[in-house]
């Protein structure tokens, strides 16, 4: 734990002095965007603004605050596959990405522009594993970073900026070359391959925790592993120990001798059942806390105590409804705030049945709890 970080977040979540949370939320559906502006948000942005789920010129209007500073790992494709348009349609197109998957892509002014209708995926059996391996070498010159690539890093850590690791998590690698109905079959019918793949996937990433520059420290480890839905996680706690966790413990343990005491992991809904597999290697922090997939953050809290930290917990719906009910439901988190480890914002993207007006008020209201 490094006691000369001064971000507010690494603060909160190492139980360190702090004089608030920071203010942080998730993000916004392109049509919440487009409704808003629609009742008086009062901000130019082009359509492929718009388009992005996470926009930086709205988290700027609303005033939102930072996170530190970040670094990658260079666990990335090369080469990527040729971009091809397979068919043109009136609003979309489908086509294959550089990632070699096919999807169905709308055009930044429909509705459907945020959610990608997936049709095919570059790997299915252990023959295409074999392929697709040859993009991600690890002797790879491109693998190989520059000094100065941490110059900004190290500017931010001057002003007292916590660095984070962001990766994409094993499962969700997983998923994107293979797709989740493959990737759940092949689990049962190719679990060498699936092993196989796990461990090449994590040595890029020690790799790269090894060789970035010795005065660049890795305080937090974040996970992207959207793997569970309203009905629980899409592994059992017995799959995840044997096929993920040895990925997870590579990765912490190596962040670990670079001074990592934090790991967040962002999966949606109700993962409830392999938090005590993350937990074991140190990922502590849960994000969103999805409520309408049943998370209750209260009684994670009393599971795994203060050991537990969260990030999200505030249920969309009361937002959708009136004053009132956007009273009661930050009332209803408010002994979290008090008891520390946890940051407070909604438990995913900001939908469009959620007025402009009620999220002024929310955004209000939840800046006077946290003490901005």
């Amino acid at each position: 734990m490094r006691s000369e970080v001064t971000d507010r977040y690494y603060r909160v979540y190492t139980y360190q002095n702090v004089d608030r949370v920071p203010d942080l939320e998730f993000g916004y559906w392109p049509q919440t965007i487009r409704r808003w502006i629609s009742e008086g948000a009062k901000i130019d942005m082009t359509p492929q603004e718009i388009n992005s789920m996470f926009s930086g010129k709205f988290d700027a209007f609303f005033g939102l605050e930072g996170e530190g500073t970040g670094i990658g790992a260079a666990c990335f494709m090369h080469p990527s596959f040729e971009h091809e348009v397979i068919e043109r349609k009136e609003h979309s197109v489908i086509e294959r990405g550089g990632d070699g998957v096919v999807a169905e892509r709308f055009e930044a002014a429909q509705d459907e522009s945020s959610i990608p209708h997936f049709i095919d995926f570059p790997i299915k059996t252990p023959a295409d594993w074999q392929e697709m391996r040859k993009r991600y070498r690890r002797d790879d010159p491109v693998r190989k970073g520059k000094d100065s690539d941490f110059a900004h890093v190290r500017e931010a850590m001057a002003r007292g900026a916590m660095v984070t690791l962001h990766l994409c998590g094993p499962y969700g690698q997983l998923r994107n070359w293979m797709g989740f109905e493959n990737l759940s079959t092949a689990f049962y019918d190719y679990p060498e391959m699936i092993h196989d793949m796990m461990e090449s996937f994590t040595e890029l990433i020690v790799d790269s925790v090894e060789a970035a520059p010795a005065d660049i420290p890795i305080d937090q480890v974040s996970w992207w592993e959207d793997m569970a839905s309203r009905n629980g996680p899409f592994v059992s706690p017995r799959m995840f120990r044997e096929f993920l966790q040895p990925a997870y413990h590579a990765v912490m343990q190596a962040a670990k001798k670079r001074g990592c005491v934090l790991g967040i992991v962002d999966c949606d809904g109700n993962p409830h059942d392999i938090v005590g597999n993350w937990l074991e290697e140190g990922v502590n922090i849960m994000f969103p806390m999805e409520v309408a997939a049943g998370v209750d953050a209260a009684e994670w809290r009393k599971e795994w105590g203060l050991d537990l930290r969260m990030r999200g917990g505030i249920a969309k719906v009361p937002l959708a409804q009136d004053k009132s009910a956007i009273d009661a439901e930050l009332e209803r988190i408010r002994p979290l705030l008090d008891q520390g480890g946890f940051i407070p914002h909604l438990d995913h993207l900001v939908p469009p049945d959620i007025s402009y007006a009620n999220y002024c008020y929310y955004r209000e209201k939840k800046m006077k709890m946290i003490g901005k």
